[in-house]
């Protein structure tokens, strides 16, 4: 079990289809209310990239709807390209 937020940045991500996506690098919050909005990945994969239609080198926001799971990795749902945004 995670306690903390920071306990889970540099960790792997994979699609439940076991697609690597990239490297967590940070999460964003609702400063109001505290509410996790979603995952900062960099390092994404290029296939990852071309199949979602970013331009590879950029990292994505991964909205936190999309997270199946927190372990050793980080699972996620199948993301269209529609999905996340550039950053």
């Amino acid at each position: 079990m995670v306690s903390k937020l920071s306990e889970i940045t540099g960790r792997d991500i994979f699609t439940e289809e076991g697609n690597k996506v990239g490297t967590l690098q940070d999460i964003t919050l609702d400063a109001d209310t505290g509410r996790i909005l979603g995952l900062l990945i960099n390092r994404v994969d290029t296939e990852f990239s071309e199949r979602i239609g970013i331009e590879t080198g950029k990292g994505v926001v991964i909205p936190y709807s999309a997270v199946k799971s927190v372990g050793d990795i980080v699972l996620i749902r199948a993301i269209s390209s529609t999905g996340p945004d550039e950053v």
